[in-house]
């Protein structure tokens, strides 16, 4: 099957001519669209000036004549309308929403001169929306497949599966270029979008201005290795968050050191679908210690023993914990634990993990579902959706085409033993994703490309944070050499450090992208964010005299501040018996993980805190029973979605 038009409609062409001396090949025109019809949002939501467009590239680059697929752009110009550079960007992945890459932040915040003075230029890696994405028959999907996904969308169009690779999406920026009828292009890459950039200006160097590589995944770690070390990083992280709340122990109450809070943290985690966590707790401390115990000879080999053991003692309750089959007994449905893993990504998201965190251990009513939707939700986590689709599944698609060494199905089941038995659920998340899980009966079909930047006349920006947990420090480093790049490093670890608040790193950035020069050095990162506000006397002071009493209970039944209330305990339902949710499963669904939107709207009028209880309170009736439903959909049988 040969790939088809995403986009139908009016198009404006503007050709692609090759312009004498500037190096250009002939290369397909860009079809410009309406970004309303293309993007599908209204016009108010639109950055000013945005500009959307496709272009034709071929399927095989080996082959430019044959078939044909589409890759969709967005272009912001510069406000001044005397652009300095062409930036392009990518957000990451595999898989990321890119066309809404370069959107400008709602509080104005932007870095000075990025929109005033470059043209900015976002490409959508082919088979993501907008670029040609595929529905993958289930038809090809045979009763004994070891990997549906495989079988279901090599099946549907062997040879359009075959180019989704990291080395075509970057010569489809290169076809964009072309069109653009650009000599030279600056880059602009986060995460995985810094494996795009590295493909490209090893390919391209003649083609690639400056270059700016952000939290950069590790070019020998392609694919397992690189889940694999982010996994171990992710539990490190975890003991950050600790650390951080333990330090606000006066606000929070959750302990006043890393292991306390981790209890506090484990006491609700044990409890969810599918079982505890089973992390390896964070080194005690002399405060962990029994008063008797501190400041005496026996407080160091005290602490020595609680370490040494804590892998082992945590490893036994955990299959004591799997004996007992408390993964199918459980039913609580916080969503705590992938919170707190969401949260590695970016101390933003730390007060609002605390608050959560806090509601539960004052006493909040946790949100539970029936026995029947918990077999459902647990093999619901073990088998995919029987529906396949490549802007879905693009980052299992790009890594198992690429991963360097077949997967080990030996050793995905020792993993996945291991979990099942009480293992630590980020190192089993480990050993699955190095014995390359969802490559399993999917053999690479594609070699990755070692970065070289011998030939660049501009030699890289790379930026990485020194804790970064989804593409640990490594892959900074091993860019920065292969490229010959100026690598700056960035305290505390975020994920993705330009363009978030980080007025040094901006200030680096823009001076590179005028100068095309760098120092390497360090510099540190964002404050540590403050907890989230409480409602103090005076707010209920003045509430009171508006009339939102109804709002300040609301709020204490949020945060569980304030009132002194004795905390309710929490009971599990009968078998069979759905509870349904009231506001006490707020914290549950503030921390829910939005849908991904190609545009942020406009923000609106900020409400009052009694529309603000109103809303959440309407908005929350009935999650359980959603999440009933949502796990039978998950389940039914292809005919019946």
């Amino acid at each position: 099957m040969q790939p088809s038009s995403t986009f139908v409609g009016t198009t404006a062409v503007v050709g692609a001519i090759a312009l004498l001396g500037s190096g250009l090949a002939s290369a397909a025109p860009v079809k410009w669209h309406d970004c309303t019809e293309m993007l599908g949002v209204e016009a108010e939501y639109l950055p000013p000036g945005m500009e959307c467009g496709t272009v034709d590239v071929p399927v095989n680059y080996d082959d430019p004549d044959g078939a044909q697929t589409e890759v969709a752009l967005t272009r912001i110009k510069a406000s001044t309308g005397q652009a300095r550079s062409t930036i392009f960007g990518n957000p990451g992945g595999p898989g990321n929403y890119a066309l809404n890459f370069w959107n400008p932040p709602l509080d104005g915040s932007a870095p000075a001169g990025l929109y005033e003075n470059h043209d900015l230029v976002a490409v959508q890696p082919r088979g993501l929306y907008g670029s040609n994405p595929m529905v993958c028959e289930v038809e090809f999907v045979g009763p004994n497949a070891v990997n549906p996904l495989h079988d279901a969308c090599f099946g549907t169009d062997p040879a359009y599966m075959a180019s989704m690779t990291t080395e075509n999406a970057a010569r489809d920026t290169n076809a964009v270029r072309e069109a653009l009828e650009l000599a030279e292009i600056d880059y602009l890459g986060v995460s995985y979008g810094t494996a795009i950039g590295t493909d490209f200006a090893t390919l391209f160097p003649e083609h690639t201005g400056k270059m700016v590589l952000d939290s950069n995944t590790h070019p020998d770690w392609r694919w397992s290795e690189q889940a694999e070390q982010g996994a171990f990083a992710q539990e490190q992280r975890i003991n950050d968050i600790f650390g951080w709340i333990a330090e606000r122990d006066d606000y929070y109450g959750l302990g006043d050191t890393p292991l306390k809070v981790f209890h506090s943290w484990k006491w609700v985690t044990d409890q969810e679908v599918g079982g505890p966590a089973n992390l390896t707790p964070p080194p005690a401390e002399i405060r962990d210690l029994p008063v008797e115990l501190r400041g005496t000879a026996l407080e160091r080999p005290a602490l020595d023993v609680i370490n040494t053991t804590a892998p082992g003692r945590a490893r036994v309750e955990g299959f004591a914990r799997a004996a007992a089959l408390q993964g199918l007994t459980n039913n609580a449905t916080t969503g705590l634990y992938d919170a707190t893993v969401g949260a590695t990504y970016s101390e933003q998201a730390w007060p609002m993990l605390a608050h959560v965190l806090k509601y539960y251990n004052d006493g909040g009513q946790i949100a539970r579902v029936d026995y029947e939707t918990v077999g459902m939700m647990l093999a619901a986590q073990e088998n995919r959706s029987p529906i396949y689709r490549t802007d879905i599944e693009m980052n299992s698609i790009i890594t198992c085409n690429e991963t360097a060494a077949p997967s080990n199905q030996l050793g995905v089941m020792a993993a996945k033993v291991d979990k099942a038995t009480g293992g630590n659920r980020l190192t089993t998340r480990a050993a699955v994703e190095a014995a390359g899980d969802d490559c399993v009966g999917w053999d690479p079909i594609a070699q990755t490309i070692d970065p070289n930047g011998d030939e660049l006349k501009t030699k890289p920006l790379v930026l990485h944070s020194e804790d970064d947990a989804i593409t640990p420090i490594a892959g900074g480093q091993r860019v920065a050499e292969a490229l010959g790049g100026t690598l700056v490093t960035v305290g505390g670890g975020d994920h993705g450090v330009f363009r978030t608040g980080n007025e040094a790193v901006d200030r680096i950035v823009m001076e590179f992208l005028e100068t095309g020069i760098a120092v390497p050095g360090h510099v540190p990162g964002k404050p540590s964010p403050e907890p989230l506000p409480k409602w103090d006397a005076a707010d209920r002071a003045a509430a009171a005299q508006e009339g939102m009493a109804g709002a300040v209970e609301g709020a204490d039944d949020w945060y569980g501040t304030g009132r002194g209330d004795t905390p309710q305990a929490t009971t599990a339902p009968a078998p069979g018996q759905a509870v349904q949710a009231t506001n006490a499963t707020a914290p549950a669904a503030a921390t829910a993980p939005a849908a991904p939107a190609p545009v942020l709207p406009a923000p609106a009028p900020l409400p009052t805190p009694q529309q603000v209880h109103d809303q959440a309170q309407q908005a929350l009736q009935g999650v359980a029973g959603q999440i009933d439903a949502a796990a039978k959909s998950l389940l039914a049988p292809p005919a019946a979605q």
